[in-house]
Parts: structure tokens; C-alpha cells; sequence
């Protein structure tokens, strides 16, 4: 019983981290238009955006690796489901990862090694931009969204958590989803604020889920079955 309260203790504090990351890997540099020459002159910065961005990942893939032992006994089909997708999202978290750093490399070459070739580079630049873009913003948050709707539907049959949570969770993911296709169909841009606002409550629900599983843990009406 201790080491499932201890688990489930620590995806809470994975959640926040997660968030917290996820909030220092943003690298304005790299977003900038200005990309192939602001990445060059906050290379400290970018590197520093990469590294958040890995603990992202790894966040990501530690809350299913903790969660799963546990939420598969309620529904085995929605628990193999949300950790099949979170080993998705995490792959597709560290290839956005080496773009961002391929970005820099390519910057520094633009700016310091290459002043004959920089069609070529700026070529490259847009191809490797436009990659990374719509790996971060468009398909990993939609396979993320696809594993966390499963987990919030468990979650609210398995009566885990408070309902509201798990309902908040629902319309979060799908608000971020929504923002994912929109971006996909060139209705919204990235980080503008349309882009912001549809992502907020994930944002705030994960910092509040992770509270709770750090202090509440699961509904104590329910660990007959999680220990049985």
C-alpha cells in the first residue's frame, strides 16, 4: 500500500514538473522569424530551452510508467492505451529536441561560418523550423491529447479522483487538441493568443492534478481494488 501511495505521490510531482518544464523549454529564439540569427546570438538560452524540453519528455513517460501498474486494474484496455501514447509523445518530444538543437547548429553556421551559402541554410532553416513546429505544437500535443483523454475517462469510471477533475481533464485535452488543428489547418498561429488561451486550462489542471495526487493520492474509497 505504501509504495502505490508513493507512486502515485510522485506522478503528482512528475505532473508539476512536467508543467514547469514544459513552460521553460518555450525558446522564443527559435520561434522568432528573426530565428537563423537570434538562436546564434541566445545559444546558452536554446540549449537551456532543450534541456527543459528533454525533462519534459521524461516526465511525460515516468507519470505512465507510475500509473499504469495501477490504473490498468480498473480498465486494461484505456491504461495500455494512455501508456502506448505517452511512449509516443515522449519519442516525439526528444526528435523535437534534436531539431530545436539542429535549429542552433544550423544558426551558428548562418551567422559565424557560411556567408556564401546562406540560401542554401535559410532553405534548411525553414525545413527544419517548419518540422520542429509542427511535431511540438501539432502532432505530439495531439497524441498526447488522444493518451489523456483515455486517462481522464478511466479515471472518471474509476472514480480515482474527483469527478470535476476528471471532467476538467476531458475538456482541457480537447481545448488543446482543438488548438493542435487549428494550427494544422493554418487557422491560428503558434503561440498567439488564441493559441495560449485554448492551452491554459490543460496547463492549470495539470498543476492542480499534480497537487492533489501529491497530497490527496487516489480516492481511499476505491484501494480495496487497487490492492485486491
Amino acid at each position: 500500500m505504501y509504495l502505490i501511495k508513493s507512486k502515485v505521490r510522485l506522478a503528482g510531482l512528475l505532473f508539476i514538473a512536467g508543467m514547469v518544464a514544459g513552460v521553460f523549454s518555450i525558446a522564443p529564439s527559435i520561434d522568432s522569424t528573426k530565428y537563423l540569427t537570434e538562436a546564434a546570438a541566445n545559444s546558452n538560452n536554446v540549449i537551456t530551452d532543450a534541456f527543459f524540453q528533454f525533462i519534459m519528455s521524461l516526465a511525460y513517460l515516468g507519470i505512465a510508467i507510475l500509473l499504469y501498474p495501477i490504473i490498468k486494474r480498473f480498465d486494461g484496455s484505456l491504461a495500455i492505451g494512455f501508456l502506448s501514447f505517452r511512449i509516443i509523445s515522449a519519442t516525439l518530444v526528444i526528435f523535437g529536441t534534436i531539431l530545436l538543437l539542429s535549429i542552433l547548429a544550423l544558426s551558428q553556421e548562418f551567422v559565424y561560418n557560411s556567408p556564401n551559402s546562406t540560401l542554401d541554410l535559410k532553405a534548411l532553416g525553414n525545413v527544419f523550423k517548419i518540422m520542429r513546429d509542427y511535431i511540438n505544437h501539432v502532432f505530439m500535443v495531439l497524441v498526447l491529447c488522444i493518451g489523456n483523454f483515455m486517462l481522464y475517462i478511466l479515471l472518471m469510471k474509476s472514480k480515482l479522483i474527483p469527478q470535476w477533475l476528471s471532467v476538467w481533464g476531458l475538456i482541457g485535452t480537447l481545448l488543446s487538441g482543438a488548438a493542435s488543428i487549428l494550427i494544422l489547418f493554418q487557422v491560428i498561429e503558434i503561440i498567439t493568443a488564441e493559441y495560449l488561451i485554448l492551452n491554459v486550462p490543460t496547463a492549470l489542471l495539470e498543476l492542480v492534478l499534480g497537487i492533489w495526487l501529491l497530497v490527496n493520492g487516489f480516492d481511499k474509497r476505491v484501494s480495496v481494488k487497487i490492492h485486491g
